[in-house]
């Protein structure tokens, strides 16, 4: 979605398609910042790609599918970040989810803290370009990168805010919904690699919980379909 603030850069990252996306991008080449169309390993190395690629002061991810809430966002979460005090090294907001009928909902992400999955949506936060220069993604967790870099940024008392507004209208059919075990499984992966203690079991406990809840329901809708 067009934004209506201007000092920004566009950077697009495309996995070598062969679907006629390189056509539509070279048509609005001149719009980009910068682009790139070449194989990569996952999206957190093409994501990894655009973090090296980028020069501005702060870097949100969308991904295909997803598009801002309003053509003002950009323009409201950069007037909410210099009202802050301090220093935030991530700002981010809630998301819009469309339903089977159009309408939109929106999702209220959740005040700072540290639990076992991402409580905000990543497409819908901005990161210090710096920090996320020095971070990068884990490439080894295909699901869950994301997860690792804002624990990894959370033990490292990085400043997060919660600016109380809609940023993205979220694309619900992106990798992480539709292989959710999959993502469930690199959580536990990130949550054995990053926390400690007591929280960390806690941690594990609730994610094999949830793992074993969704195979156990689905084994329930499989019988129900079956009788029918």
């Amino acid at each position: 979605m067009t934004q209506d603030y201007g000092s920004m850069e566009y950077i697009l990252i495309d996995g070598g398609s062969t679907d006629g996306s390189i056509d539509m991008i070279k048509k609005y080449a001149s719009r980009l910042s910068a682009w790139m169309s070449e194989k990569d390993n996952g999206i957190y190395h093409a994501m990894n790609k655009g973090i090296r690629m980028a020069s501005g002061e702060w870097i949100c991810f969308l991904n295909s599918g997803d598009v801002f809430a309003n053509t003002s966002i950009l323009n409201k979460t950069v007037q909410s970040i210099t009202r802050l005090s301090g220093s935030p090294q991530i700002v981010y907001g809630n998301i819009l989810v469309r339903n089977p009928d159009g309408t939109l909902t929106e999702r209220i992400a959740k005040e700072p803290c540290n639990i076992h999955r991402m409580y905000f949506c990543h497409q819908s936060a901005f990161v210090k370009t710096s920090l996320m220069k020095n971070y990068l993604f884990d490439e080894r967790y295909k699901f869950s990168a994301d997860l690792k870099f804002f624990k990894q940024c959370y033990y490292n008392r990085q400043a997060f805010i919660h600016l109380n507004l809609p940023v993205v209208i979220y694309d619900t059919n992106g990798i992480s919904n539709t292989r959710r075990e999959d993502g469930l499984r690199d959580n536990i992966a990130v949550v054995k690699a990053t926390d400690r203690g007591l929280k960390k079991y806690l941690f594990l406990l609730r994610l094999y919980f949830v793992i074993y809840w969704r195979r156990l329901t689905g084994k329930k809708q499989k019988c129900k379909q079956e009788v029918k």
